[in-house]
């Protein structure tokens, strides 16, 4: 995804095409990859190492990060061996008493590294965040490993800021990021989606999957996608459920597909019933690019690689940032969207003060049929969907160098 400043995107892209599509023999290479934490940081990791194999297969490729986490789950689904450090971060507040013990921790950690490091012997490591960048990458820099990041938000980590100065490329998605990095080494490159979102998926058959029962729902109707991630957001949620069934009610045209998270998807069933045919109530949605597909407006946090995800859809949004995320990030990354003509922003205070302002922000979108086509070819035009390949070849150049 590439919000702001042109000159730095137009900067990649011709760097990019001067390697073309293919890439050089870079046979017994290996590459490391350190993300954790949150699909965020994971899943944009899993993408780059599948477009770097697709490239070029013969590359080996493994992963660092903790068992506690969901990468321990989603690596090795992905197809990747992940090996195990003991990471910690910096808790807020700084001078929180929890934070005494993080250097020796973080002494621990690099010690872990080390020995990973020394037994495969990466020609690059690549880091996409969470705790477990921070130690492998510093370990990596330490041994003059080439180090590659990739910042998925518009506002930088304190890690990735402190990396950045020893980073070979570092990939930004919003080009607002740049202004945290050495410009000499920094490329505005979009965010890497799952590979799904490279295959054309139809509306009609993406409806029918979601209403299987109402074969009316695939033409002249309005889809909305509300999304709370993985573990769910509680204030879209509880906003949802108190206007949805009198909201369907009044729109004898509008279907719903609601990914409540895990975490509330009891909670809503209870509340709201699933009786309703044109609502369709999941936990969690694997197919992604199947329910973007069907949805004429996605409502969701403004986390970047759902951002990116909407881009790439070509979907007009609403965005409620999470006030609960370091930095406020999700609200710099909705406005960047906001400004661009691609989202609407509702602050979480708001839901909470008042549910109805979802319901009339979605009722006013869903009039205005014009409006909704304009922010549909705004994301289009600013979406990058083959970041990930971009990414990919870039690394497998720096492989290439370093050899």
């Amino acid at each position: 995804m590439a919000v702001g400043n042109g000159s730095l995107i137009s900067d990649f892209h011709t760097e990019a095409s001067k390697t073309g599509h293919g890439s050089v023999e870079v046979a017994h290479r290996r590459i490391l990859f350190a993300a954790g934490g949150t699909g965020g940081h994971v899943y944009p990791a899993i993408s780059i190492a599948q477009a770097i194999q697709e490239l070029q297969p013969s590359v080996e490729i493994e992963f660092v990060g903790t068992k506690d986490r969901m990468e321990w789950r989603a690596v090795p689904r992905a197809g990747y061996i992940i090996r195990d450090i003991p990471a910690t971060g910096l808790k807020r507040p700084v001078l929180s008493p929890e934070n005494f013990w993080l250097p020796f921790k973080l002494l621990v950690s690099i010690i872990a590294c080390w020995r990973i490091l020394s037994k495969f012997k990466p020609d690059v490591v690549v880091g996409t965040g969470g705790y477990v960048s921070g130690p492998l990458c510093l370990a990596a820099a330490l041994r003059r490993i080439p180090l590659v990041l990739q910042e998925q938000n518009s506002q930088p980590g304190l890690t990735n800021k402190i990396l950045g100065r020893f980073a070979r490329v570092v990939f930004v998605a919003f080009a607002g990021a740049a202004a945290h990095f050495s410009r000499d080494r920094c490329l505005v490159s979009g965010n890497p989606t799952r590979l799904g979102f490279n295959r054309y998926v139809s509306s009609l058959v993406a409806r029918r999957l979601f209403f299987p029962e109402d074969e009316s729902c695939a033409t002249k109707k309005e889809v909305v996608l509300v999304l709370g991630g993985s573990l769910g957001a509680k204030s879209v949620n509880m906003a949802l459920s108190s206007f949805v069934l009198e909201s369907l009610g009044r729109n004898c045209r509008r279907y719903i597909i609601w990914q409540t998270g895990s975490q509330y998807y009891k909670q809503v069933l209870e509340s709201v019933g699933s009786g309703h045919s044109r609502l369709a109530i999941h936990g969690f949605i694997e197919s992604m690019e199947t329910a973007y597909a069907a949805a004429d407006l996605v409502v969701a946090r403004a986390g970047a690689i759902t951002c990116s995800e909407i881009l790439v859809a070509g979907k007009p949004s609403i965005l409620i940032p999470s006030p609960n995320v370091t930095d406020d990030h999700q609200t710099k990354n909705a406005r960047s969207l906001e400004e661009a003509g691609v989202a609407r922003v509702l602050a979480d205070s708001s839901l909470q003060s008042s549910p109805r302002i979802l319901a009339d922000a979605i009722d006013e979108l869903l009039g205005d049929r014009q409006r909704l086509d304009k922010m549909a070819m705004k994301a289009l035009d600013l979406a990058i969907p083959d970041a990930a390949a971009r990414i990919a070849q870039r690394i497998l150049d720096i492989v290439n160098t370093n050899s």
